[in-house]
């Protein structure tokens, strides 16, 4: 009998135990979600939940105000006075074929070297799948080959790394990215050259 009471005894214990690791754990996981919720957000002097993500024209006036705001000027809107951006939708058979295409979104030489256009295009199958900091990525991606002429990076923080940003980025990563874009201060800058450069 003792030792059935013991033996009972010691399971409870060990229930409890258990049961307190577990309440541990999940306490731990609360406070890392409340922590990750109460991260300010950096300064910037745009609202970046402005765009909408089925009009790539809004990113557009969102870029121009940010530079306006951001750094003074030049005011982008009256110096690009040609403005193309739209989405590319894959066929079926495209798609199917599994011949994809290697980035979600291109300038072109019409955009990269006139002062006047800009001509971007995203692939709507990949847009869709991204995250809201993932959009924004993207398109000051593409702004930046046909506004500022700048070449790909080889440092995954900065915008112009060949490829979108993860998809946990935090918008504080993106503010942090675009300012040192906007003030084209990042290791490696590098422009565009075209004919007559």
């Amino acid at each position: 009998m003792f030792k059935s009471n013991f033996s009972n005894l010691f399971l409870v214990f060990l229930a409890l135990l258990l049961n307190n690791c577990k309440s541990e754990e999940d306490l731990q996981v609360l406070i890392e979600e409340e922590e990750e919720e109460e991260e300010v957000q950096l300064y910037s002097c745009v609202d970046y939940t402005k765009v909408d993500n089925t009009d790539l024209m809004s990113y557009w006036d969102l870029f121009v105000e940010d530079v306006k705001c951001s750094r003074g000027g030049p005011d982008y809107g009256e110096i690009n006075t040609s403005v193309n951006l739209k989405f590319d939708i894959q066929t079926p058979e495209e798609f199917a074929s599994g011949v994809t295409p290697d980035h979600a979104g291109y300038s072109t030489f019409a955009g990269y070297c006139s002062r006047e256009v800009v001509s971007i295009g995203v692939i709507l199958n990949y847009w869709e799948d991204y995250t809201e900091i993932q959009q924004l990525w993207l398109m000051y991606h593409e702004f930046g080959h046909d506004v500022y002429k700048y070449q790909h990076s080889n440092n995954r923080s900065d915008i112009m790394y060949p490829s979108v940003t993860r998809g946990d980025t935090k918008i504080n990563d993106f503010i942090e990215a675009k300012n040192r874009f906007l003030r084209r201060d990042f290791p490696g800058i590098s422009y565009i050259e075209c004919p007559g450069d």
